[in-house]
């Protein structure tokens, strides 16, 4: 089957490279330094239709792996605004890491698959047999273990092998482990070759926001926000804009999250019209402090992040609806 050790490699070949649009340096009021990572993002599309630009801005684009390197970024004041995973941000939240949660974009986004003949229907059946999963620190785990919370089965009942998500579709095409906990499209691909079949989804995990799992969103530097809040809304607007670019042009925008991506152009397709990921629409992107509380305490519960005395207090801080609430009130 189709191997992803080429969209790990473009990974990390573009990680701190800049996609800036060579604008004038006098213009640095204007200039917005903005983390993404290589997935169907609306920041690909707000990137390739210069949605910022018509607004007057000039965007400074730079493509990390992961969260965490993002997070060290604006935590070094070299990037303004990102899309950051819930868990990452969760994980830094009680550290005044200087970061303000602002929008809601990828739903679900995570979850397992089994072989297609693997025999395995639910919990038991996963008794003996050997998964692998990113590691004990990972929201995945917790995710499995809240599947089989109340089951009869605990995660010790199973041979968990610790893999990178670059090798878990390798490791099922040997017959090495009979699942994989992941993300897509190393959960997505499968499927859609006919080999797998979804065992679990974020969604179904009961946490949710508007009816989903919130995986991932955009974050801004706080003192950024402060000084520069109309740059905010201009970013705010054109993910608005993205998501109408791709409801109405969808194949134009699965061609370009697949070049940015690095994944072929049907498995984006395969992993967003199946549900594997979803953008939330503009409506319900506003970010909850109670929907990440949520997720917090099930973090907690499955000791993925620790209370440090105040976290609820951290979080309701650190989560700001108004950007997203001022800009649909203007009807955008």
């Amino acid at each position: 089957m189709t191997s992803f050790r080429t969209a790990a490699a473009f990974a990390a070949g573009v990680l701190s490279l800049a996609l800036a649009s060579g604008a004038p340096a006098q213009d640095a009021d204007k200039t917005i330094r903005i983390g993404l990572q290589p997935a169907p993002l609306l920041g690909f599309i707000m990137q390739d239709q210069k949605l910022l630009e018509k607004r007057g801005y000039t965007p400074e684009y730079t493509v990390f792996p992961f969260s965490p390197p993002i997070l060290e970024g604006m935590a070094a004041g070299s990037i303004d605004i990102a899309l950051l995973g819930i868990g990452p941000t969760l994980s830094v939240v009680q550290r005044d890491a200087g970061v303000t949660y602002i929008y809601d974009e990828l739903a679900n986004a995570a979850g397992m698959i089994v072989g297609v003949d693997s025999g395995i229907e639910g919990p038991a059946d996963l008794k003996g047999k050997a998964i692998a999963f990113p590691g004990k620190s990972s929201q995945l785990y917790a995710m499995l273990r809240m599947y089989l919370a109340g089951t009869g089965v605990d995660d010790s009942d199973i041979d968990l092998i610790r893999a990178n998500a670059t090798d878990m579709n390798t490791l099922l095409d040997h017959g090495e482990v009979v699942g994989i906990v992941a993300w897509p499209p190393y959960t997505s691909e499968p499927v859609r070759l006919g080999t797998a079949k979804q065992l679990f989804d974020a969604n179904g995990l009961g946490i949710e926001k508007a009816g989903f799992w919130p995986n991932s969103g955009w974050g801004v530097r706080t003192e950024y926000a402060a000084e520069h809040r109309d740059a905010v809304l201009a970013v705010v607007e054109s993910l608005h804009e993205a998501i109408r670019f791709e409801t109405e042009h969808p194949d134009e925008a699965y061609e370009i999250y697949s070049k940015a991506s690095g994944y072929p152009v049907e498995a984006v397709r395969f992993m967003l019209e199946n549900g594997f990921v979803s953008h939330y629409p503009a409506a319900d992107s506003a970010p909850s402090a109670d929907a990440m509380i949520k997720v917090f305490r099930a973090f907690e519960e499955n000791d993925i992040v620790r209370d440090l005395g105040k976290a609820e207090d951290d979080i309701r801080a650190a989560v700001d609806p108004s950007f997203v609430e001022e800009v649909l009130a203007k009807g955008q």
